[in-house]
Parts: structure tokens; sequence; C-alpha cells
């Protein structure tokens, strides 16, 4: 059994290395329209899913156990949940939407733009702008 266990959490972690994940942590998740309690997650946009190895948090701060089963998969430690779901893709589409306005994820700190700035920095040095204008 250990022997099939150990392969499969290698086929898993062969097909996340080759899935282009991006790993969102607490300080990203609002900008994804998630609670920050929601731990860390894996977000693949060319695979069209979104992985959780807290599954528990995931489901009870983002509302995730009303996904319907055939959306989740659990293998080699991790949730995986498909994009055919609405929540999923939500969060995928803000995501995708973050990129193009220019921003990245930066551990530690959460979304940021080409500056440096985090997207609540970016606003308030825009807004202060304006006030001054």
């Amino acid at each position: 059994m250990n022997k099939l266990n150990e392969t499969i959490e290698k086929a898993v972690q062969e097909y996340i290395e080759e899935s282009d994940v991006v790993e969102i942590g607490a300080h990203g998740l609002e900008e994804l329209g998630l609670d920050f309690r929601c731990g860390r997650i894996l977000i693949s946009v060319d695979e069209g899913f979104v992985a959780a190895c807290s599954p528990r948090s995931i489901e009870y701060y983002g509302g995730w156990e009303y996904i319907d089963s055939e959306y989740k998969l659990d293998a080699g430690g991790f949730r995986f949940y498909d994009s055919e779901a609405d929540r999923v893709n939500s969060v995928i589409g803000n995501y995708r939407d973050l990129i193009q306005d220019g921003y990245r994820y930066e551990d530690g700190k959460g979304f940021v733009n080409s500056s440096g700035l985090t997207i609540r920095e970016a606003l308030a040095a825009k807004s202060a702008t304006e006030q001054e204008q």
C-alpha cells in the first residue's frame, strides 16, 4: 500500500509541476474573493483547477463545501477543485484579471504592481493623487 501511495504522490507532484501553478497564501486570497483563513492554495489557469492541501479551511471559510463532489478530487495530499464549479471558476477568473491588470503574486505581500505596491497601496496612492488635484 505504501508503494501505491508513494506512486500517487509522485504523480500528483509531477502534475502540479507541469501545470504551471501559482501558490497563493493568506495575503493574496482576499483579492481572489476568498477569506484569508482559507489557507494556501495552488491555482492553475491552464489546467483549470484550484488545489488545497487544507480542504477543511477552504470548504468552511470559502463556502466550497457546497461544490458538488463531481468537481472535487482528492489525490496526493491535495483536494483538487475543477473550474467547472462556479466558485472555482470565479477565483481563477479573479486571478486572471489581476494578472491582466499587471499584478503579480508576491509571497508575504499579496498581489503587487510593477512598482511593488499592493492593490490597497496603489489605490491609496491614486486616491491621494486625485485629492491633490
